[in-house]
C-alpha cells in the first residue's frame, strides 16, 4: 500500500516511510485471492526531518489469484502542503540541472551503509521510481524494497526536462534474493 501511494503520488518531496501497523485484517477467498485492510502510521522520507508522524492511513489491498500488482485503495491523513511540496521539487530540479558528477558508476548508499549528502536526491529518485516497480511486483507472497541504487545515467533531452535510468538492486523477501 505504501509503495502505491509513494507512487501515485509522484513527488521526492512527499515520500512516506512506514512506522508502525496498528491494524490489519486479511479475508482469503480461494478462487478469488485474498483482500487485507490496514491502518497504519507513515513518517517522512527525509533525514533532516527524522521520525516526523504524519498521520494515519487506510488501505485496502486485493491481491488476485496468480496476478502481482495488487490492487490498492489507500488513504493518508496529514497529507504534505502542495505549495511546499512544489517548492522542494523544484529546488530538487534545479539542483539536479546542475549536477556535474559523472554518475554511470556510483553505489549508494556505499559499502559501508552511508549516503552522502550530495547524493542523497538521487537516492530519493530512485526510491520513488522503484515505488512503481514493488508495487506492480508485489505478490502475495513476495514484496520488495529498496538496497541499493547501483548506476545512474543522465540522458539527454531535447527540452528543459531531466531523465535518468536508474538501477537499482531490490531486496526480494521471502526468498531473500537481492534483484536488479
Amino acid at each position: 500500500a505504501l509503495h502505491f501511494f509513494n507512487f501515485r503520488a509522484g513527488s521526492p518531496s512527499a515520500l512516506r516511510v512506514l512506522a508502525t501497523v496498528q491494524e490489519g485484517r486479511a479475508w482469503v477467498n480461494p478462487q478469488e485471492g485474498c483482500e487485507v485492510d490496514l491502518v497504519f502510521s507513515t513518517e517522512q522520507y527525509n533525514p533532516e526531518q527524522e521520525g516526523e508522524r504524519l498521520g494515519k492511513c487506510s488501505a485496502r489491498v486485493f491481491f488476485k489469484n496468480e496476478k502481482p500488482r495488487p490492487a490498492v485503495n489507500v488513504t493518508c491523513a496529514r497529507l504534505f502542503d502542495k505549495v511546499k511540496r512544489q517548492e522542494k521539487d523544484y529546488r530538487l530540479y534545479k539542483q539536479m540541472k546542475q549536477l556535474k558528477t559523472p554518475l554511470h558508476s556510483i553505489s549508494i548508499p556505499d559499502s559501508h551503509g552511508h549516503i552522502d549528502n550530495s547524493l542523497r536526491p538521487l537516492w530519493d529518485l530512485a526510491f520513488l521510481g522503484s515505488s512503481y516497480v514493488m508495487w506492480e511486483k508485489t505478490t502475495q507472497v513476495l514484496h520488495y524494497y529498496l538496497v541499493q541504487l547501483s548506476s545512474v545515467e543522465r540522458l539527454k533531452t531535447d527540452d528543459d526536462s531531466i531523465d535518468f535510468d536508474f538501477t537499482v538492486l531490490l531486496h526480494e523477501f521471502s526468498t531473500q534474493e537481492i534483484i536488479p
